[in-house]
């Protein structure tokens, strides 16, 4: 078939022979060969500048010369990265755009399979073609494509060619990244900047998820249907990419369209379908369930203590929960469940609070208390779940024009910059991969107010957990309270004890069982988060992945965060609060800050 043809061509020797080392070991020493007997191709080769020039103005070497594979020196150039020596054949009449080599291709591709931006900005400055096609039909952005140079193509896509730019073939970027890229970033990159997802090819008529079935290209599978791509579309053959995987015998790749199929609502009751389908129910049904579950279990253990009547209610209440959610089964569920537990268990103990605790704590301080803290805990709440947690903004036309700054000013560095929101880093920041969104100073997605934590609602967030914290000890002070006035006395240790209020006040128990286990992992989270800020001047991402980021290292290799100035010097700037005129705090703009040097750019007010 045409493609396997080219396949084969694609993976043979791109590029002519090049010669032995000149600084080849001879003797158990290296020597230095003598350049005065270098032809053009070889001191191009090696970059020997003074060789080249000596060459063409003293021996009248033509530089438009080919060696015997029909290669310029340009070529040679290009392939190596050699600069100053391209910079030299331009002015002397190169031919930027001539074709060579057993691809035919030009400088511009040879530079681009390389990788070598550099090169590359410097060719199409001088007037080089990337639309320009070699022997296999390829543009150089299909080329970068396939080689997985992603430096590469945001530029060539920002300078103005179409991402979905078909070669002879008709084979699309994306098609190529999907069939032959089994990193992430680059899928993602090309969808970002829109590439259409329904493109098929001119011979196969395989769109970009036959492609990445075809090879089994498991990391982008579950990307390409994110963004809508058709299980069920079909190529010359009749085959849709859910048969592909079929035949294959991809079992992984089959699950994961069995469960968006499932997510669109196929399979279930014709009558559910549209509510399965519909994002806003998904969510109000995943929050809400666990509010069905917990108050029904607290009222299921009120009505009757017997277990032959409560072990199969208790059971009813578990299928219906593990079938709804089943149907129900769509979205983002790891991050709405844990917020519906989170909702749950709150009201259900500030119910208890008011229905049973009230006439036993019924002191002005003690209610006073309560009250504050609910005021503080539901506004620290609602900000950190709702407030903008540090969402990096930019618009297409920006992220366009600062990668071509970046690369035409050679400071283009693929570590620190975002292949999937296509911008720069700063310092500090994180993409999230459940928000699919830049975080300015990212701490972690929080499953528990359903967002990120940065920048923007970090000080509620640590709000939330004190409140929450302080909440869940009036929880657990109430219900003490109350099987001591309402159960006692209690008598033969503690497993009686723990009976008898079982019995006394199964409602409250069950609340009471909950406090314990939440305020063990508040209280971890808590302190957790005030050891990380105000001792150690880290977020959470940083201090997992310090070993990531070089400028958590000290000069001797120890690890020690460069933002922190103390225990006092980091509560003020956590807070953005001077402390009765001992610290003031630094204000950074964590948006725009790239360098981790803040103590030296920024100053205090």
């Amino acid at each position: 078939m045409k493609q396997e043809k080219k396949e084969s061509i694609m993976e043979s020797k791109p590029y002519p022979t090049q010669p032995e080392d000149p600084y080849s070991q001879h003797g158990g020493a290296y020597y230095q060969p003598d350049y005065s007997q270098f032809d053009l191709v070889r001191a191009t080769q090696y970059g020997i500048f003074d060789r080249c020039t000596e060459l063409i103005e003293k021996e009248g070497v033509d530089v438009n010369t080919l060696d015997k594979e029909n290669v310029s020196a340009l070529h040679w150039a290009a392939i190596n990265n050699r600069i100053r020596i391209a910079e030299y054949f331009v002015k002397k009449g190169a031919i930027v755009d001539r074709k060579g080599g057993i691809l035919d291709a030009t400088p511009l591709h040879w530079a681009v399979r390389q990788g070598h931006l550099e090169m590359v900005v410097f060719l199409m400055k001088h007037g080089a073609d990337p639309s320009s096609l070699d022997i296999e039909g390829c543009s150089c952005l299909h080329v970068a494509v396939q080689n997985s140079q992603m430096g590469v193509v945001a530029y060539l896509i920002s300078k103005g060619m179409d991402v979905d730019l078909l070669d002879r073939n008709g084979m699309s970027p994306l098609m190529w990244a999907s069939y032959r890229c089994f990193g992430l970033e680059l899928t993602r990159m090309l969808l970002t900047m829109n590439a259409s997802i329904a493109l098929a090819d001119k011979f196969h008529k395989n769109t970009a998820l036959h492609w990445a079935v075809t090879s089994n290209n498991h990391n982008v599978i579950r990307t390409l249907l994110k963004a809508g791509a058709s299980m069920d579309a079909l190529n010359a053959e009749g085959q849709s990419p859910y048969d592909l995987a079929k035949q294959k015998k991809s079992k992984w790749i089959v699950v994961q369209m069995d469960l968006m199929r499932r997510d669109k609502g196929e399979g279930k009751p014709v009558f559910l379908q549209s509510l399965t389908r519909d994002k806003a129910v998904q969510r109000y049904v995943q929050i809400g369930l666990p509010f069905f579950i917990i108050f029904s279990i607290g009222a299921i253990l009120e009505y009757s203590s017997a277990w032959f009547i409560s072990l199969p209610l208790l059971s009813a209440v578990g299928m219906i929960g593990y079938y709804t959610m089943q149907i129900f089964q769509g979205g983002n569920p790891a991050s709405r469940i844990p917020l519906g537990v989170y909702l749950a268990t709150k009201i259900y103990m500030y119910t208890t609070w008011f229905v049973f605790f009230w006439p036993y704590v019924d002191s002005p301080f003690i209610l006073a208390s309560f009250f504050v803290n609910t005021v503080g805990l539901y506004y620290c709440f609602y900000k950190s779940w709702k407030a903008d947690p540090g969402y990096i903004n930019t618009t297409t036309s920006e992220q366009r024009q600062a990668i071509i700054e970046l690369v035409e000013k050679n400071s283009f560095d693929f570590t620190k910059f975002c292949s999937t929101c296509l911008l720069r880093k700063p310092v500090r920041s994180k993409h999230c991969s459940v928000c699919e969104r830049c975080v300015a100073k990212f701490d972690h997605h929080c499953p528990w107010v359903e967002n990120c934590v940065g920048v923007g609602n970090h000080l509620y967030f640590f709000g939330y957990l004190f409140f929450l914290f302080g909440m869940i000890l009036w929880y657990i002070y109430g219900g003490t309270v109350y099987f001591v006035k309402a159960c006692g006395p209690y008598q033969d240790g503690i497993w009686k004890a723990v009976t008898q209020s079982t019995r006394c006040a199964p409602w409250i128990t069950w609340g009471y069982a909950n406090a314990l286990f939440h305020v063990m992992w508040v209280g971890a989270l808590f302190f957790c988060q005030c050891y990380q800020i105000f001792w150690l001047a880290m977020t959470t991402n940083e201090r997992l992945n310090m070993s990531r980021y070089a400028h958590f290292s000290d000069d001797k290799g120890m690890p020690q965060s460069p933002f922190s100035r103390g225990l006092l010097g980091n509560i003020a700037d956590f807070t953005n609060m001077n402390l009765c005129g001992l610290v003031r705090p630094f204000r950074v703009d964590w948006y725009r800050q790239f360098s981790s040097e803040v103590k030296i750019t920024q100053k205090t007010v």
